[in-house]
């Protein structure tokens, strides 16, 4: 699942909770921006390790089990929800075998569908030289089931967003001329 539909993840949970929106979105966005940066730096071959694994969960879930309060329960939970939304996507684009593996990494093999996937050059043109745009990665993500969801999700955080907040009922003062 791509990084704006793991905000607005984030962003639904808390503002449909009694959970801190901040926390939450902090949570439903870090497992990305500490393994995207892993991979990236070469430290792992895949973008989907630690911080998307049970075990980077466990670790999670050792240090703040019982802390900090009600901020780290949200910041946990966000997190929670990041994997459950990366597994359905996975999942509904076909590759649960590839979810199974993210959750068990290091025991469970997991490679990088970015650069393994058989979708590789849809695409070789102007934006040839973007990352995964020359594997075809981004055009073929955009046909697949989750891309759908993604944007239903952007839509309705979009609309919780723009709505007006709720403000108090204020009753009309009855006269003796009302009915």
């Amino acid at each position: 699942m791509w990084l704006p539909a793991h905000i607005a993840i984030g962003y639904i949970i808390g503002k449909k909770t009694s959970l801190d929106t901040r926390w939450c979105v902090l949570g439903s966005v870090l497992p990305d921006l500490i393994d995207k940066t892993l991979g990236h730096m070469g430290v792992f071959p895949a973008y989907q390790t630690v911080s998307h694994s049970l075990l980077g969960l466990a670790v999670v879930t050792a240090l703040l089990f019982g802390r900090y309060g009600p901020a780290m329960f949200a910041f946990y939970v966000g997190w929670v929800v990041h994997l459950a939304a990366d597994v359905l996507q996975l999942t509904l684009n076909g590759r649960g075998g590839h979810a199974l593996n993210m959750l068990g990494w290091p025991v469970l093999h997991w490679e990088n569908p970015m650069v393994t996937a058989p979708e590789t050059a849809y695409y070789e043109g102007i934006f040839a030289s973007i990352p995964f745009v020359q594997e075809g990665y981004v055009l073929h993500y955009m046909t697949t089931p989750a891309f759908y969801l993604e944007l239903v999700i952007l839509v309705y955080a979009g609309w919780l967003l723009a709505r007006p907040a709720s403000s108090p009922t204020i009753e009309r003062s009855r006269t003796d001329t009302d009915p």
